[in-house]
């Protein structure tokens, strides 16, 4: 299986010519504005650094000035509020890093063509899309090198053809330009060529770039640092040779020790950002309690195999890539236990963040970058078909379908046939093979939450309604009244009603309900308006995400006046079952109010 690389360029033929198509993809039809949500973020540490000179964003004015001119997002999630009044970039700044080349390119021509030198012009945007393909075609290049190395000619010119047509990596490469995973996917390559190049030389340098491209992987995105397996165990072919595995490291120790240390001068800017801004060397920026990692509870059954965003259904490539593994197990290759122990690590953190289905996208995004190692065990696989003519005969047609049906879906999820998060089975099922979207769609897909908090109202004819409880105040019940104070009066003393709180596991075992909540509240007889609202949110261990508050201007009725104020929460995407919805009033005034009767109703959806 090694050694075997061919002595004419048709590998680099094919890779170019690949490279090819898919910058004429990205360059045909590029993004309208590709500084938009979360690529807004990675990028905002350029402007914010080169051009206002406040890397801390004291100021988030000029912020929210070029979500407006832009329109780069619905809300300002890309960066939270510190105690100080200095804003925290949420994203790691490693892409910003890769991308400040192109960027001081897209200033000086935004200078020259009198474009606004603000950091988000088209001069800009177009800086950070040629990034984008020149990064792609340095992955692909080097992952051919990658392949060469360990695969015939054809084997490695029919992976890279895989790789590109037949995964979602094409729909990634023309759709997803200002993403980090090819910019991943490039970094990933070279950390694999440059593991060859040290495991067959021993050089010092090649240690120091192993260490470098890991450090760029890990400030762009931290769980990345699973790529560190790949220079520990390349070349471990035996479990019975441990101790001799460890004595071997062991005596690689200095070649180590500079790999650790040009990865954390990789990551130096980050670690620095964090001490200036948090007063930390370390510092979790993802502070929404609505996600984060689920270690011990990872959604792999669903990341694998759900219709919303499944791997395998997909991908179905990455089946024959997976059964690969084997084969690479079974030669008893150099690469199974650095491709084994990378395959179940990466799945399983993938599989472990809360959102496992990566918002908008075709198929499992976040694991596009993971394609520059399995192209090895796909690699593997194609060698064995080839080894078996009679496998071939049969594998050959079933891979072309399986690239075909590939750029099929992809072409769907362009025209609005499958859609890129809220996929169902019925919808699935509805749209299998389909030009055009079946009509009933909308209906066969996921509740659509809103990405700026905007909710409506449910409809009634697709809903199912019940009282799930209701707390009366005013029966002297109220154990949140102090000594002397009466039940269901708000005050200076005690802004916050008796709350109802239920755990989402009691409350439903739907995807999604409605939670209708109202209170009575009555106009002081003085003529005076406190402030007041009505309050829903939903807390995990404590802390609180999908916050909704129902303001009221009590000036609106008259005094000594009762009035009924009401609110609709869709739920959100749950992080755990035992995560509890919470609804209460709250007084945000020193001015008292008296409430009565907070009644919540569950709206569920209709079998």
């Amino acid at each position: 299986m090694e050694g075997a690389r061919g002595r004419n360029r048709l590998s680099l033929f094919s890779a170019l010519a690949l490279w090819a198509m898919l910058a004429a993809v990205v360059l045909r039809s590029p993004p309208t504005n590709i500084l938009s949500w979360d690529t807004f973020g990675y990028h905002l540490y350029l402007p914010a650094t080169f051009i206002h000179h406040d890397p801390g964003i004291s100021d988030a004015a000029w912020v929210h000035g070029a979500m407006e001119t832009y329109h780069s997002s619905g809300t300002l999630y890309q960066i939270s509020e510190l105690p100080d009044g200095r804003w925290v970039n949420k994203y790691p700044l490693g892409l910003a890093m890769l991308w400040s080349p192109f960027f001081a390119a897209g200033h000086l021509v935004a200078g020259i063509t009198g474009a606004p030198q603000d950091g988000f012009s088209r001069p800009y945007q177009w800086a950070l899309i040629i990034a984008g393909v020149l990064f792609l075609l340095v992955g692909l290049l080097t992952l051919r090198k990658v392949l060469l190395h360990f695969f015939s000619e054809r084997i490695s010119i029919g992976v890279l053809v895989l790789i590109v047509a037949g995964t979602n990596f094409f729909h990634q490469a023309t759709q997803g330009t200002g993403m980090p995973h090819i910019f991943l996917f490039t970094l990933g390559a070279g950390v694999l060529w440059r593991t060859i190049q040290w495991r067959a030389h021993g050089r010092l340098r090649d240690a120091a770039l192993i260490g470098f491209l890991l450090g760029l992987l890990v400030v762009s995105r931290p769980s990345e640092i699973v790529w560190a397996l790949v220079p520990l165990l390349v070349s471990v072919r035996d479990a019975e040779r441990w101790r001799a595995f460890i004595r071997a490291r062991w005596a690689e120790r200095r070649h180590y020790f500079v790999m650790a240390a040009t990865a954390t001068l990789a990551c130096l800017p980050q670690l620095l950002y964090w001490k200036w801004m948090t007063g930390r060397w370390l510092y979790m920026s993802y502070n929404n309690p609505g996600e984060g990692f689920e270690f011990f509870h990872p959604y792999t059954w669903e990341v694998l195999f759900s219709f919303r965003k499944g791997w395998y259904i997909y991908t179905p490539l990455m089946v024959v890539a997976t059964l690969g593994i084997i084969a690479l197990w079974r030669a008893r290759h150099q690469l199974r236990w650095a491709v084994v122990a990378f395959f179940v690590l990466n799945l399983w953190i993938v599989s472990s963040w809360s959102c496992w289905w990566y918002a908008d996208s075709f198929g499992q995004r976040a694991l596009v970058q993971s394609y520059a190692l399995m192209a090895l065990p796909l690699g593997a696989a194609l060698h064995w078909m080839k080894e078996r003519s009679a496998r071939l005969r049969w594998g050959t047609p079933l891979l072309l379908l399986i690239v075909a049906f590939n750029l099929f879906q992809t072409w769907q999820v362009n025209q609005g046939v499958l859609h890129t998060s809220r996929m169902t089975w019925p919808a699935y099922s509805a749209a299998f093979g389909k030009t055009n979207a079946p009509p009933n769609l909308p209906e066969l897909l996921l509740v659509e939450r809103s990405y700026t908090g905007a909710t409506g109202t449910p409809d009634p004819a697709r809903y199912t309604r019940r009282r799930m409880a209701v707390l009366h105040f005013s029966e002297e019940n109220d154990p949140a009244a102090g000594e002397g104070s009466e039940p269901g009066l708000l005050s200076k003393e005690r802004a916050f009603s008796p709350a109802w709180r239920s755990t989402w596991q009691r409350i439903t075992d739907r995807d999604h309900v409605w939670l209708e909540v109202s209170c009575k509240v009555q106009r002081p007889v003085d003529g005076s308006a406190p402030g007041f609202s009505l309050v829903t949110t939903y807390e995990h261990r404590g802390m609180s995400y999908a916050y909704q508050a129902k303001d009221v201007d009590l000036s609106q009725i008259a005094p000594g006046e009762w009035t009924v104020v009401r609110l609709w929460h869709l739920s959100p995407e749950v992080r755990r079952p035992d995560d509890a919805a919470v609804a209460y009033c709250w007084l945000r005034d020193t001015l008292p109010v008296r409430v009565e009767e907070l009644a919540i109703h569950l709206h569920e959806p209709k079998p």
